[in-house]
């Protein structure tokens, strides 16, 4: 009787072992890692590359069928390094959540000084020059050679090869507190109406600010689209 029993357990391991299919480290790597690019590549116009540094298997045993991966959390920021959680599912079914390491870069074309440079001093395309570079760590504070547009000072020195970091830099703000400004009403996208306004703060592209209406002194909140000019959605 044992040995029947012995002999009905190895068929159950037998058949349960070919409805299953063993999937690599490497191939779960591969599959995230590019997941994760093809997000990130939507919030930035970098080079981005990303590496899932170990898994915790050497192969992941899953039911037999179209494997599937799903990011659940920490795949809408970019974080040079991460714990990304993901969730595996087999023909759309869920089958287990993995946390793994991730390590991701962003190279961009950016500012750099192109020799010492002094603390208060302009910058131009004398001083700087354009260089492919990481900037995971610095995002957000990086600096492009269109910036060279605007009228920009340096807060502290920068030695040579060294990135220009907006977080130590002073720009002229394309609007400036109580400088004239043209406001454009938008509505679902279309322009309403325009007319001129008094900024009540500075402001560089992108920022939101107050501004007056010259005729009535009612203030709206809106975004600066370029110099001297603020839309406002109503």
């Amino acid at each position: 009787m044992n040995k029947f029993l012995t002999i009905v357990l190895i068929m159950m391991i037998g058949a349960l072992g070919a409805n299953a299919q063993m999937v690599s480290s490497s191939d779960v790597k591969t599959a995230v890692a590019s997941i994760l690019e093809t997000n990130y590549r939507k919030m930035t116009n970098g080079d981005v590359e990303v590496k899932v540094s170990a898994t915790p298997f050497a192969q992941l045993q899953l039911p037999d069928g179209r494997v599937n991966y799903k990011i659940v959390s920490g795949g809408d920021k970019i974080v040079p390094r991460d714990i990304k959680r993901v969730d595996v599912y087999v023909n759309g079914a869920f089958v287990k959540t993995l946390n793994l390491p991730v390590q991701t870069v962003v190279y961009k074309e950016v500012l750099v000084a192109s020799d010492f440079i002094n603390r208060e001093q302009a910058l131009t395309k004398d001083c700087t020059t354009v260089k492919k570079v990481d900037v995971s760590m610095r995002m957000d504070y990086v600096l492009t050679d269109k910036m060279l547009e605007k009228e920009i000072t340096t807060k502290k020195a920068f030695q040579k090869g060294e990135i220009i970091d907006k977080r130590f830099v002073k720009m002229r703000p394309d609007v400036i507190r109580n400088g004239d400004v043209r406001i454009f009403f938008v509505s679902n996208g279309a322009v309403m109406v325009t007319i001129d306004g008094t900024a009540m703060m500075d402001g560089m592209t992108g920022d939101y600010i107050n501004v007056e209406n010259k005729n009535y002194k009612k203030v709206y909140n809106g975004k600066v689209i370029g110099e001297n000019k603020v839309l406002v959605n109503i």
